[in-house]
């Protein structure tokens, strides 16, 4: 394998912990609670999808880990990129309708020495804050050699699961 095609990058974990408060405009009118699941992603064409939180209502937990390969030339172009958290509420005869977004700007997270928990507010689409958002990030890059690992070389994002052989 040739070094040249290797690159460096730096190597985050997130960890979409749980949230509380959040609001759906329907939820009120539902006897059931809402399910609710997150989307993590950098690059809209790469999406990692957390599983479906059935008995939090609007307090979900999800707990799910995903990995982000972000390297130095990604960097440079793009200096003030985001982390977009996505949730969405499961409809069962309709599309999933998007209940709140969250943007962390890429910088910080890239500064993080170590693990850190975060908490984030929550925004509906039109901009209303509608809940808590708790995540835990962390760089990996001391656990990997300098260039990017085989199993991120051509991704972006990665579901926990898949890593472990799970998804």
């Amino acid at each position: 394998m040739e070094t040249s095609s290797l690159r460096k990058a730096t190597i985050m974990e997130i960890n979409l912990i749980s949230a509380q408060e959040l609001m759906s405009s329907t939820s009120k009118l539902s006897s059931k609670p809402m399910q609710t699941y997150g989307v993590a992603y950098i690059d809209p064409k790469e999406k990692a999808v957390s599983r479906v939180d059935r008995t939090g209502g609007r307090n979900p937990t999800w707990n799910d880990k995903f990995v982000f390969s972000v390297d130095e030339e990604f960097e440079r172009r793009r200096p003030y990129s985001c982390l977009v958290l996505e949730i969405y509420r499961v409809r069962r005869f309709r599309k999933d309708k998007k209940i709140g977004v969250v943007h962390v700007l890429l910088e910080d997270l890239l500064k993080i020495n170590g693990k850190n928990c975060m908490a984030f507010l929550v925004r509906n689409p039109s901009g209303e804050p509608h809940g808590i958002i708790n995540i835990g990030a962390a760089t990996l890059n001391g656990m990997f050699h300098e260039e990017l690992p085989k199993f991120l070389s051509s991704k972006v994002a990665m579901d926990h699961r898949k890593l472990m052989g799970r998804g």
